[in-house]
């Protein structure tokens, strides 16, 4: 008999689709999230598409390729002579299947939070190491705050905080400088537990990157308590950043050395993990070298990292680059490439059976401040999210960047009163549209125009 077992799954979260506001999805009660998953499918914004070599690598290797509402699964036919789970065909060390990324929504740059324009391409890969509260992220790290960067608003930095790491979003341009400037930065996820606030039975609360899950109605301030609270795991805050980049390249491509002034250069090309695979020298008899042009023609397809030497055959710059003909023409977002793998990453045990792992890419929903223009002077209530934008009454302006989300709420012009609880005074602005963005004073808004409303009682 024929049988197929998964050899692994990709896992694509978008925290646009999978949030609400502030309150990201693991956050939610189970009903809540169990709805928000069942409304999310990953083609709403991305296709996912083989690339040639690796339509004939599953082929040979006996493998389904299937995409999913959350990602997509590769699953592999088992050795039916093995006393275990193990492959018919047992890949070779140097296996590796290539995913192309698609964008299937012209909005996603404009909701997805990327920070700043690098090279518009991303490599995300089982060779990250980047595992954090259990989960296996395909992307980078998010890195440590640095002293001599200017961020751009929307940027994120991790920062330690006991056994695991807090995330910052950069709330506007911000630095270089010393260390970073509080004003300039809020922690996300926030915290969604509440001292003061009355949870019911079966709630989830986020405290420093820790849920819990209430055990009974009105639970204790004690979240350590283990007859009311139940712990349920560790936020693996992990999203993609600029440092997932890389540079697309054809097999012939021209490259600006000018600023190294160098009258003679010598680049070599190393495959990931791999020993020289093409070297070429460039002179000029006079002056220094412009430009030079590199030919990776004959190269597989996949990552490279490419050294620039001076005549000392010291290395002067060095560059990772993706060599892909096809992702330049197509306009490919990016790239998964999915090895053998190690640790908690591989796809094997040492025996050769199956490990199955899941893997995750998750992008971070972008955050903006919520403006919006009336036709004449608005008045603002009691408790509400808004104020006056200074100097025009007109337009009223969340303080503090907001995250967008599909199934977010707007802002309250006016908050209930809790003097008379039998009705309801509260006033909502609607949310803004993904694509109403602009950047104005090195921060992002988001603008609405809106009729004027009547507050008060």
């Amino acid at each position: 008999m024929i049988r197929y077992r998964p050899l692994f799954h990709v896992d694509i979260a978008h925290d646009y689709f999978l949030g609400r506001g502030d309150v990201v999805l693991e956050a939610h009660a189970d009903a809540d999230r169990a709805a928000l998953t069942s409304l999310y499918a990953v083609n709403d914004y991305l296709d996912i598409v083989l690339d040639d070599t690796t339509v004939s690598t599953l082929t040979g290797h006996r493998m389904i390729f299937k995409v999913t509402e959350s990602g997509f699964t590769v699953a592999v036919q088992l050795d039916p002579s093995a006393p275990d789970i193990r492959p018919l065909v047992l890949p070779r060390p140097d296996f590796r299947l290539t995913f192309a990324l698609r964008l299937a929504d012209a909005r996603f740059a404009i909701y997805t939070e990327l920070g700043p324009v690098a090279t518009g391409f991303y490599r995300f890969g089982n060779d990250s190491q980047n595992r954090t509260a259990g989960v296996n992220f395909l992307s980078s790290r998010v890195p440590e705050f640095s002293a001599t960067r200017r961020y751009v608003a929307g940027e994120v930095r991790a920062q330690a905080a006991g056994a695991t790491f807090d995330l910052f979003l950069a709330l506007r341009d911000t630095g270089p400088a010393a260390a970073p400037v509080p004003a300039d930065w809020r922690r996300i996820p926030p915290d969604t537990w509440s001292a003061s606030a009355a949870y019911r039975s079966g709630a989830i609360v986020l405290f420093s990157n820790q849920l819990f899950r209430a055990l009974v109605d009105n639970p204790g301030t004690d979240l350590t308590n283990a007859t009311e609270w139940q712990p349920v795991g560790v936020l693996g805050n992990q999203y993609v950043t600029v440092t997932d980049t890389i540079l697309p390249v054809s097999g012939l491509f021209n490259l600006d050395i000018s600023d190294a002034a160098l009258a003679l250069a010598t680049v070599r090309v190393f495959p990931s993990g791999g020993t020289v695979a093409a070297t070429q020298t460039f002179e000029t008899a006079q002056g220094t070298l412009s430009q030079v042009q590199i030919d990776l023609r004959g190269l597989t397809s996949g990552r490279y990292r490419v050294e620039i030497l001076n005549a000392a055959g010291v290395v002067v710059r060095e560059f990772l680059c993706f060599l892909s003909p096809r992702a330049i023409t197509e306009n490919w977002f990016g790239v998964i490439e999915i090895g053998r793998g190690t640790t908690d990453f591989a796809l094997f045990n040492n025996d050769g059976t199956l490990r199955s792992p899941r893997y995750v890419v998750r992008f971070l929903n972008r955050a903006t401040r919520w403006r919006y223009i009336f036709p004449s002077a608005q008045q603002v209530g009691a408790g509400a999210d808004v104020a006056v934008e200074p100097g025009n009454n007109r337009i009223l302006v969340t303080p503090a960047p907001r995250p967008l989300t599909r199934f977010g709420v707007g802002s309250r012009l006016q908050a209930d009163s809790a003097a008379s609880p039998t009705v309801s005074e509260e006033i909502l602005l609607p949310a803004p549209e993904a694509n109403r963005i602009r950047r104005q004073n090195a921060e992002w808004f988001s603008e609405t125009h809106v009729p004027n409303v009547r507050v008060g009682a």
